[in-house]
């Protein structure tokens, strides 16, 4: 039984994994309002279905925006 439930938990994360949008759009595509910063506003419009985790992540100074190096710095993170 605990075998069956290792394989069931290990593809439901796989398939979750798999769900997850790839997070390469170019900086200038999402910065719809053309002010330099991604908003959690514009990020949200480009990626509906995410939450702020990826969000956050990118946000590599924790100040509420992405910048253009910040983006191409979490872009290049996933790529590894």
């Amino acid at each position: 039984m605990s075998k069956f439930f290792s394989i069931a938990l290990m593809t439901t994360l796989l398939a979750a994994c798999a769900s997850l949008p790839p997070y390469d759009a170019p900086f200038a595509e999402i910065d719809t309002n053309g002010d330099g910063i991604i908003e959690w506003r514009e990020f949200k419009t480009r990626y509906p279905e995410t939450d702020a985790k990826a969000f956050l992540e990118a946000d590599q100074n924790k100040d509420g925006d992405i910048t253009p190096d910040e983006w191409q710095a979490y872009i290049e993170a996933q790529d590894r």
